[in-house]
């Protein structure tokens, strides 16, 4: 993870105490983020968490360019699916 101006770079092969380092780093900064690049890699998320910080991040600042999401440059089948049952 390297910072570059307002344009933050990843790589997704990172595990889950890497993703909450990143989470810590990028809270206060969010504002001042305008791009999340990814670098190196870019066929498989290593972590769900990562994939999750990602979506939700582009959900509380939509103007946030991340283009592994806005462009789909990777494959959603590639990953499966969850169905969740509620019971009652």
């Amino acid at each position: 993870m390297t910072i570059d101006g307002d344009v933050l770079e990843i790589e997704l092969d990172m595990d889950l105490g890497e993703v909450m380092k990143l989470k810590k780093f990028v809270e206060p900064r969010l504002e001042y983020i305008e791009s999340i690049e990814v670098i190196g890699a870019r066929d498989r998320f290593a972590s769900s968490a990562l994939f999750a910080m990602l979506f939700s991040i582009k959900k509380s600042k939509p103007e946030i360019r991340i283009p592994i999401i806005d462009d789909g440059v990777f494959n959603l089948a590639d990953y499966g699916s969850v169905h969740w049952i509620h019971n009652d």
